[in-house]
Parts: structure tokens; sequence; C-alpha cells
């Protein structure tokens, strides 16, 4: 009998998952395939140092903005949905109130270093960091109140903005990457514009709704998550720094296009994610039991969906390489296969880290974190004179395969939760075929490694695929 009742439910949140993540997915794929579509126009007419430079400068925004925002955002979202109706003002509120304060110190801080540093395009960066934050703000309250078609719209709508402005900027004007921070911060204030008017912003801040002890308890939730993101910057966004010192900006540029790539496994991951914090932070919200079978199932279906989705990937990426990168930065493609993987390794910590947001274990992810990006720091300072740019993602691949280690062991003891370390391990043979076929076979027996990636697919989700269409008919 309990055995039933946790097998209704697991299929009810994976219906539930499956809707939601499907209304971003529509979203996230137009999204990516409209920004991908710039990709022969930034190979062709940037410069692999300006591309570099460019990917270096927003690398320390992140960084800044990582330690002075506190990942508020997500801190909303999570007291959001304790509230209902005119009580959700005093989370919003409040958050917004330690958004001011950030804002301010950024400014204080990013104008005080372009005092002591020469900084080209200050005003500019400056501007990138603060539309980039709002929009984050704005879109994670339109979230919270389940304007996912909203949050979609604006996205897709910003996005033609953003490629508009790049092709008029780059290619008729001949602008040099000053363009892609004109560009995105033009994209980001329409997002903002169309998310502000459909969530009707100005009703959602009240002065009188600010509460103090709520301002306290968000603040405390909120610190773990600002300290995790400086570690994750460290573990992620610092290999950028140390290419370009170590190597150069060039070979950062190289970096940057292979890394363009992963966005195609980011298109999966963001809609998946953004589904998942929605409705594990209601559950728990709610108290609801059987916490090691609800995010065991989650959490294997989305491995297996990630790591079958990369041996399609791969040799996908193979076959329109050539035909969608400038042959200046052709050495970018060998990078692929190790970039990507990482990628992969990245968003399954990620993964683990919603978890214990959700469950409101947020000091985990900052020693986790420090661990994998020791790992990864260390590493990368070793590898990069040794192997060259590749020595970035597998510091990048050590560094969060640590971190998942740590993570998994300790979900583990918490809720119970277990991985498939089965499918793991078969992957991973797999895996290693499909870059080899990558690297050295040609287009014709790579488009037929996709469509038997395909194959392995549907038989690895079979009784997923069941489930899903046996819950559409009884509906």
């Amino acid at each position: 009998m309990v055995e039933n009742q946790i097998r209704r439910i697991t299929v009810k949140n994976l219906w539930k998952f499956v809707k939601t993540s499907g209304i971003y997915f529509i979203g996230t794929v137009l999204h990516k395939l409209i920004t991908f579509f710039l990709l022969p126009i930034y190979t062709k007419y940037i410069d692999k140092a300006d591309l570099g430079t460019y990917d270096l400068a927003t690398a320390y925004i992140n960084f800044l903005c990582s330690i002075l925002f506190l990942d508020i955002w997500s801190g909303i979202m999570r007291f959001a949905f304790e509230y209902e109706g005119e009580e959700r003002k005093k989370p919003i509120t409040s958050g917004i109130a330690i958004f001011t304060g950030s804002t301010v110190l950024y400014t204080i801080v990013l104008f005080g270093a372009g005092c002591i540093f020469d900084i080209k395009y200050l005003p500019l960066i400056y501007l990138y960091g603060i539309m980039m934050n709002i929009q984050t703000l704005v879109g994670y309250l339109a979230r919270t109140y389940g304007k996912n078609a909203l949050y979609t719209t604006s996205g897709l709508v910003s996005s033609f903005v953003t490629v508009v402005c790049n092709i008029l900027f780059i290619v008729y004007f001949r602008m040099d990457y000053s363009a892609l921070f004109i560009s995105a911060c033009i994209g980001y204030l329409v997002n903002i514009v169309v998310l502000g008017w459909g969530i009707k912003l100005p009703k959602l801040i009240s002065v009188s709704a600010f509460d103090k002890d709520l301002f306290k308890r968000m603040l405390i939730f909120s610190l773990p998550l600002c300290m995790n993101s400086v570690a994750y910057w460290f573990l992620t966004s610092y290999n950028r720094v140390a290419i370009s010192n170590v190597l150069s900006v060039s070979e950062n540029g190289l970096y940057s296009i292979a890394g363009r790539f992963s966005s195609f496994i980011t298109l999966f991951t963001t809609c998946f994610n953004m589904a998942w914090q929605e409705m594990s932070y209601s559950r728990e919200a709610q108290k609801q039991t059987n916490q090691g079978e609800f995010y065991t199932t989650a959490l294997n279906s989305y491995i297996k969906f990630l790591c079958m989705g990369l041996l399609m990937l791969i040799p996908a990426i193979s076959v329109i390489f050539p035909i969608m990168i400038n042959e200046s930065y052709a050495d970018a493609k060998q990078l692929v296969p190790y970039y990507l993987l990482a990628t992969i390794v990245s968003c399954i910590s990620s993964f683990f880290g919603n978890i214990f947001t959700a469950i409101k274990k947020n000091n985990v992810l900052f020693y986790t974190t420090v661990a994998g990006s020791v790992v990864n720091v260390v590493s990368v300072h070793l590898l990069l004179p040794v192997v060259g740019v590749q020595g970035a993602s597998i510091a990048l691949f050590l560094g969060f395969m640590v971190n998942n280690t740590i993570r998994a062991y300790l979900l583990k003891k918490e809720i119970q939760v277990s991985i498939d370390l089965k499918f793991i391990v078969a992957w991973t043979i797999v895996y290693i075929g499909v870059s080899y076929i990558y690297l050295h076979a040609n287009a014709i027996i790579n488009v037929l490694t996709v469509f038997v990636g395909g194959l392995l697919t549907l038989f690895v989700f079979r009784k997923e695929l069941k489930e899903i269409l046996g819950t559409i008919k009884n509906r």
C-alpha cells in the first residue's frame, strides 16, 4: 500500500515536472537557437583576443556580483512560497531592500576599482552588471507567481533584440567587442520592461510590508548562498582568468567558443532546474514526506537525461562546427568534448545544490564548493603549462567530481538519496567511444552516431515514457 502511494506521488510529480519544464524548454530552445546563430558573426568579425577580453571582463563582473548580491533572488523565491496573497509582499519587499543595498555597494566597488586600474569600457561593464542582476531578480519574481509563459516570452523577445543589435553594431557599424556589452544591456532592458509590466512589479512592493525580522532571516539564509557563489566562481569562471594570465587572451577566446557549445546543455538544464526549483521549494513549504524516494527519482532521471543528451550532442557538434565557426577559431573544436563533459558534471552539482537549498541545508553548499574550487584552482595551474587550454576543462571536471562526490555522500546520509552507479559506469564507456568518433570520424559517421544515441536514449527512458503516456491517457 505504502509503495503504491509513493509511486502515485512520484508519477504525479513527474508529470508536473514535465509540464513546467516543457514551458521553459520551448522558450529556452528558441532562445539558444537565436543566440547560437551569432557564432559565425562572432568568429568572423571579432578577433580571438577581443573575444577573450570580453569573456574575461564578464568573468570578473560575475565574481563581483556573486559577492555583493547574495543570490538574493533565490532567497526571495524560497521565502515567497511560505506566504500567500498580500503577505507575499513581505519577502519580496525585504529581498528588494537587500538587493538595493547590494547595488549601492556594487557601484562604489566598481567605480572605486576604475580609479585605481585602467578598465576599458568601464561604464558599459558597470551597466552590464546592473541590468543583468535586475533581469535575474524580475525573472525570479515572475516564476514565483507562476508566470512561466511570460518568463519564456520575454526571454525570446529580449534574445531577438540582442541578436538584431549585435548584427547591427558588429556587421554594419563594425564596432569592436563593446558592441557585445551594448547589445546585452539593450536586451536585458527589454526583458525587464516586459516582465515588470507582466507581473505589475510596482504593486508587489510596499514599504509598509517591510519586515525587519524577515529581512534578517533572509539575509542569514542568503549569506551561505553568496559564499557558495563566490566559491562557485573559483570552480568555474576562474579558469578564464588563469588561461588569460598563464597562456593568453587569444587562447581564452578559443576556450570561450568551446564554451558556447555548452549552451546546448544549459538549454536543457536551465528549464529543468527552473521547474525543479519551483516544485521542490513548494514541496518543502508544504512539508511533504517521502523525501528520499522523491529526490532519488528526480536526481537519477536528471543525470540520465543529461548524459544521454550529451551522446547525441557531441557528434552533432562535429557536423555543424565547420559550418558555424570561422576557420581562425578551428583549434576550439578539440576542446569541445572535454568542456561538455565538465559542463555535465557541473550541472549535476547545481542540481545537488538545489536539493540542499530546498531542504534548507545551505551551509553544505559552501564547504563542498570550496573543496571543488581548491581542486580546480590547483589543477588548472598544474595542467595549463603541460596540456594547454585543454587543462582548463580537465581541471574543471576534477573539481566538480570532488564536489559531487561529497554532496552525494552527505545527501545520502541526510535523506537517503542514492545514485545509479551502474548507469554511470556503462555510460562512461559509451562516452569514450563517441568522443573518439567526434575527433577522428567523418561527418556521415557522426550523423549516424546521433541517431544511435537517440535510440539508446529511448531505451534508457522506456519506463518513464510509458508512465508519462499512461498519465496523459488517464487525464
